[in-house]
């Protein structure tokens, strides 16, 4: 089908009644929760103190309006899934940092507009797959003028920003979409030198070049982020998320050995070399007893997941907010203590869901770079959840990444709304229904 013959395409508009109904929920969880708030604290209930709520059950319903317009046939589920963690999120960051909400409100129309313009536009999928290279420059120049710059407008906080006025943006937020979408498209390309490769006999086929400098180089970047700012977090997201493309492109499990020996030979050169790997390492080994460093937020993470127990303390009744940055990196532990165990299986049931819808598109697109792209699109979103999620329950080193849609970000938040676009552009031509 030509451009201008999808253009012309009347409209046929199509009540999208499943995420009508699954809309529900969420706007009615985000609602209750910001009037529990006010009655807790003894405001009368009004529209003024309301209005993060209100914003959300607008936004949510026009852009349910929109998709039953302009794109009836996408997926159904990954709104209302999403709108779920969002409303939780904009509530606990009421509840713990109100003084956070009204950005993160912005975040979240901004991230909604962005999410319907890609689901949208017809040529979305297209662009992406030709304009791979075109967009990987801006986003690599972005994050290295942020480095150059160095700016760190939260004081503490070692993550680059840069800032124009009153807003500040997260580049390397932006890089990790461009680099799913341009790794889709190179995979794909070159499947055929990947797949035929043999890495026991590097300098005898000179495809060798295709297969190493790609893998080294995601290598190299991912060390780059380790040490420049003290992030395992995103060095583990980046290089994770390049294996699994890697090996989803070729069905080879050898890639993927290389990879982790990479990234283990990487780490361990890194905890050898740098203190500050040494003293999160020995905080998430033994955070009571450990000498180096400063073990007070995890101990105080693990003491409110502790105190939640199976239901919870109830929202406002817990003590969360001796967690240091609880609203962002430590959300989940103000989550296990208000709303229990139940709460935190909730969260991370819905990630699941996520994660088999991402990943049933996948198994539904026509070609290998729409099936790459959503797929490496979802392991992107699943692998940051549960890189975070592990972090907060010292299941693994604590890393400073976020947990999608939940935690407090406007970077992070707008990102994964343009991720939910895509995805929901993808499965408009899958006739992908749960």
């Amino acid at each position: 089908m030509t451009p201008v013959s999808m253009y012309a395409q009347p409209l046929r508009p199509r009540l999208r009644g499943r995420e009508l109904a699954l809309l529900i929920f969420p706007l009615a969880l985000t609602a209750l929760g910001f009037i529990v708030l006010q009655l807790l604290h003894n405001h009368p209930v009004t529209a003024g103190p309301l209005w993060p709520a209100l914003a959300l059950i607008g936004a949510a319903l026009v852009a349910h309006g929109l998709l039953s317009l302009f794109a009836p046939d996408a997926d159904q589920t990954l709104l209302p899934l999403a709108l779920t963690l969002n409303g939780l999120g904009l509530v606990m960051i009421e509840r713990l940092a109100s003084n956070f909400t009204a950005r993160q409100t912005t975040a979240m129309l901004i991230g909604l507009a962005v999410a319907l313009a890609l689901a949208i536009w017809p040529d979305t999928l297209r662009l992406l797959e030709r304009a791979r290279y075109s967009l990987l420059v801006p986003g690599i120049l972005l994050l290295l003028l942020a480095v150059l710059i160095s700016l760190t407008p939260f004081g503490s906080s070692r993550a680059l920003f840069l800032t124009v006025g009153r807003f500040g943006f997260q580049p390397s937020e932006l890089l990790k979409l461009l680099l799913v979408i341009f790794l889709a498209g190179y995979l794909d390309f070159h499947r055929e030198k990947f797949v035929t490769f043999r890495l026991l006999r590097p300098f005898r086929d000179v495809r060798w070049l295709w297969v190493y400098f790609p893998m080294l180089g995601m290598w190299g970047f991912s060390m780059l982020l380790l040490v420049w700012q003290r992030d395992l977090g995103a060095a583990l997201l980046f290089f994770g998320t390049f294996l699994a493309l890697a090996y989803l492109a070729t069905q080879r499990g050898d890639y993927a050995m290389l990879g982790v020996g990479l990234f283990a030979v990487g780490a361990a050169a890194a905890y050898t070399l740098f203190a500050h790997v040494r003293e999160r390492v020995a905080i998430w080994l033994d955070p009571w007893g450990a000498t180096i460093g400063d073990p007070y937020q995890i101990i105080q993470g693990l003491l409110a997941v502790a105190n939640g127990g199976i239901l919870g303390q109830g929202l406002g009744q817990g003590f969360p907010d001796f967690v240091p940055v609880v609203h962002s990196d430590f959300i989940l532990a103000a989550v296990a203590e208000e709303w229990g165990l139940a709460g935190v299986l909730a969260v991370i049931g819905i990630f699941l869901l996520l994660l088999l819808r991402g990943f049933d598109i996948s198994l539904r697109e026509p070609d290998g770079y729409r099936q790459l792209l959503a797929s490496g699109l979802t392991t992107l979103l699943a692998l940051q959840a549960l890189i975070i999620m592990a972090g907060s329950l010292r299941l693994i080193p604590l890393t400073g990444i976020t947990i999608p849609f939940l935690s407090y970000g406007g970077s992070s938040l707008v990102t994964m709304y343009a991720l939910l676009g895509v995805l929901l552009r993808l499965s408009r031509d899958t006739n992908c229904e749960p």
